[in-house]
């Protein structure tokens, strides 16, 4: 007993940091878990993700079906190939929640990088455990781990493992960390790319920066400009997204460098001004006072600033994955920058200002229970009759193909052919509604005028119904 209290008070913060990062495990996986029991979860994304890692552990290497029924790559939408590396885990337990699992856990483990990090620079382990806590409440982490699964998530952890690897002069940790973080999505090499530049420029690495640089930039290339479109048969979709500066990756590129009114016009829209606010505000934006590690957000900023679809300004979605990680650096440094400056011990002042920001922030923006809105419609507005919908749909057979809408999608991904209403009812051996959707495409009243002329068509005989759920087979 004496040797475990010994332990204890000479490890008091690590002994906390597990703590905080077991309470973290502990809150999420529920509530993630709940989230899928209680049909919040959906075909995008989670069902996409699911059919993904199923299809490559029966064979289907890497595939889903689009909206024609066709098994396509799914490099035909992202190369977040580690959808790959995480099929040996659905042997162990082949279900949708393994992925709401890791996610959790990767995301949790991300405190124990911010802590490993601080603990180098600072060389304080009372800051060090406080960014911990700050990371542990932290909105955009919070909102991404609740909002599905997406591979990108999980290069928050992977990108601070990175850096701490890097500072610890662990190569080839460094290595594994950054190339587990590029594949989560294509977009990522260029951060490889960046930190090419970075140690060129102040790690004077000269042989290791270029060949990063040149990796990233040819691999983004690659995917972007190649292996995307040639798979998916067109431009890569999110091209849309920019119209405003052209209708291919080339175009969009160059005129965003060669109209710079037009660009910086963009940038500060006051909408986009609130979006940066609720980014930086929850570390009190003392992540500004060291901007050379916050080179590293600009790629994801600039993508999300300049795109038309304000869903990427949200903080409640994965867009923050890649951006998060390097405000944690930045802050970090520079608290240490500032101390340099100052004349006297301002630990306590930087310990009790970013608890504060952090605890006001979680209240205001994030999704706890304590939060000012939070997102618990998961414990308190479960689906009355969610036993009996699953039974319904595990009664339906994997070789059989189904249309459903999205918020049963993540319920039905384990086939290989899986529609999302209103794609698919005339194709699909069954058809399959739950008219509680607030965000039903095309809309709820849409779906229940589909429901209403399904009952009367010949062709299709009700399997089961039960107030807003409703099984349909095609005869």
């Amino acid at each position: 007993m004496q040797t475990f209290l010994h332990y204890i008070r000479t490890h008091f913060h690590e002994v906390i940091l597990v703590i905080l990062i077991a309470l973290y495990i502990g809150y999420f996986t529920t509530a993630s878990f709940l989230r899928h029991d209680n049909f919040y979860t959906g075909r995008y994304d989670l069902g996409n993700m699911d059919q993904t890692v199923w299809n490559t552990v029966y064979g289907d290497f890497f595939s889903l079906n689009d909206d024609k029924g066709n098994i396509v790559s799914r490099l035909s939408s992202h190369a977040d190939f580690i959808l790959v590396l995480l099929a040996p885990f659905y042997l162990l337990w082949n279900d949708p929640k393994m992925l709401l699992a890791l996610q959790t856990i990767v995301l949790a483990l991300g405190a124990y990088f911010v802590f490993a990090i601080a603990e180098k620079v600072l060389t304080n382990k009372n800051l060090a455990l406080v960014f911990s806590f700050a990371y542990i409440i932290n909105p955009s982490i919070n909102f991404i781990n609740l909002y599905d699964f997406h591979a990108v998530t999980l290069s928050t952890t992977f990108l601070l493992a990175a850096w701490n690897y890097l500072i610890s002069s662990k190569s080839r940790l460094f290595y594994i960390s950054l190339f587990l973080a590029a594949i989560t999505k294509e977009q990522l090499w260029l951060l490889v790319a960046l930190f090419g530049v970075y140690f060129t420029m102040f790690q004077k690495k000269l042989k290791e920066g270029i060949v990063l640089t040149v990796a990233g930039i040819a691999m983004l290339y690659m995917l972007i400009w190649y292996a995307i479109p040639e798979v998916r048969g067109s431009q890569h979709f999110a091209i849309e997204y920019y119209q405003d500066f052209g209708s291919s990756p080339s175009d969009v590129v160059k005129n965003i460098l060669v109209h710079p009114a037009q660009t910086v016009d963009m940038l500060v829209e006051k909408e986009k001004i609130t979006y940066l606010q609720r980014l930086f505000s929850p570390l009190g934006y003392i992540s500004l006072f060291s901007p050379l590690q916050l080179i590293f957000v600009i790629p994801d900023l600039l993508i999300n600033l300049l795109s038309a679809n304000n869903l990427f300004r949200q903080i409640y979605y994965q867009y923050t994955a890649v951006i998060t990680p390097f405000l944690f650096i930045s802050a970090i440094y520079s608290v240490a920058n500032i101390r340099k400056l100052l004349r006297y011990n301002a630990t306590p002042f930087f310990a009790i200002y970013i608890i504060w920001m952090a605890i006001n922030t979680a209240y205001m923006y994030g999704p706890l229970p304590f939060a000012k809105k939070p997102s618990v419609d998961m414990f308190i507005k479960p689906q009355a009759k969610k036993n009996i919908i699953k039974k319904e749909l595990d009664k339906i057979s994997q070789t059989a193909s189904v249309a459903a809408t999205n918020n049963l999608g993540a319920h039905l991904a384990h086939r290989q052919t899986l529609y999302t209403i209103p794609v698919g009812i005339d194709k699909s051996d069954y058809v399959v509604f739950l008219l509680n959707d607030v965000f039903a495409k095309p809309s709820l009243d849409a779906q229940k005028k589909m429901v209403a002329k399904l009952k009367n068509n010949n062709n299709y005989e009700i399997v089961f119904e039960k107030d807003d759920f409703l099984v349909l087979k095609k005869k």
